[in-house]
């Protein structure tokens, strides 16, 4: 039996707090899939959405929060048993609105050294992975 194919967006909003790189992460509510675990806010690409599209789209859905994609990581696989998942990250940079918990259970910034303390959902560790390998130094601000 073939498993559902399922395109998600993941939106790596960076921003300098304090002198120091933060991350947003979120958390989804305890009744979806994979509920209760921390991840990065994103969605469903829908049909004729590219990857860009989608993250501004969810994380204003989502967060409530306006980003810029502006570079995608490499596309992620994995196969839960509910579904075969190809995630595409990409690094954003918050532009504009409040962070609110619209459709996410919770929500916090963290900085790089933390993100190893939240528990990701299997599919992201590759993901953790090439984040932790990215050169920040020169983020905007």
């Amino acid at each position: 039996m073939t498993k559902k194919q399922v395109h998600v967006a993941l939106g790596i909003v960076c921003c300098k707090k304090s002198n120091s790189l933060k991350i947003l992460v979120t958390k989804r509510p305890k009744q979806t899939v994979l509920g209760g675990y921390w991840e990065f806010p994103g969605g469903k690409i829908e049909s004729g959405e590219s990857p860009q599209q989608t993250v501004i789209r969810e994380l204003a859905e989502e967060v409530g929060i306006l980003v810029h994609p502006l570079r995608a990581l490499p596309v992620v696989e994995h196969v839960y048993d509910h579904a075969h998942v190809h995630l595409y990250p990409l690094l954003c940079r918050w532009i504009d609105g409040e962070v609110q918990n619209l459709q996410v259970s919770d929500h916090q910034w963290i900085t790089l050294d933390n993100l190893s303390m939240v528990t990701f959902p299997p599919a992201n560790d590759p993901i953790l992975t090439q984040i932790l390998q990215i050169d920040f130094s020169t983020w905007p601000a």
